[in-house]
C-alpha cells in the first residue's frame, strides 16, 4: 500500500470517528457490532445488548455499519 492511500485511509478513518453520534452502529477491530450510547472525547459507550453497556476507546472502532 503506498503511503498516500494509507495516509488517506487514516484520514477518513479519523473523520467518521468524529462524526459519530448517539443510535450509529458500529464494528469493532474485535468483531463486536454495537449502538452507540454515548459519544466521549477519547472514548464512546456502546451497548451489547439490553443489558450490557461498556466503555471503547474510539481507537477500537473499525468502522460504522448499517444494520
Amino acid at each position: 500500500m503506498t503511503k498516500k492511500k494509507q495516509q488517506k485511509q487514516q484520514k477518513e478513518h479519523a473523520e467518521m470517528l468524529e462524526a459519530l453520534t448517539k443510535k450509529d452502529k458500529i464494528l469493532t477491530n474485535g468483531g463486536l457490532y454495537a449502538e452507540i450510547v454515548k459519544v466521549e472525547e477519547d472514548f464512546i459507550k456502546i451497548k451489547l445488548n439490553d443489558t450490557n453497556i461498556v466503555r471503547l476507546d474510539k481507537a477500537f472502532i473499525a468502522k460504522k455499519v448499517e444494520i
